[in-house]
């Protein structure tokens, strides 16, 4: 992992980005402290997929814990819809 602040990252971006191309994960900082993360796109979609499954994982945590069910509410969505 590659650590540099956000002017030298500025002045150096096609080589920042070439960096980030070949897999180096590069922490952004300003006045020393981390502002922001380049990584591969690859990698940022992996952690997207993983965040929208953790979420999915709350809410159906959340349905059980009210007591509804995923058949429960595809049938009021579908009931709802065939009203419109």
């Amino acid at each position: 992992m590659l650590t540099m602040n956000v002017s030298q990252a500025k002045e150096q971006f096609l080589e920042v980005i070439r960096q980030v191309e070949d897999r180096e994960n590069v922490v952004l900082e300003k006045s020393g402290k981390p502002v922001a993360a380049l990584l591969p796109y690859e990698e940022y979609a992996s952690l997207r997929r993983i965040k929208n499954f953790l979420a999915m994982q709350e809410l159906y945590a959340a349905m059980e814990d009210a007591g509804i069910t995923a058949r429960e509410i595809y049938q009021d969505s579908r009931k709802e819809l065939e009203t419109r």
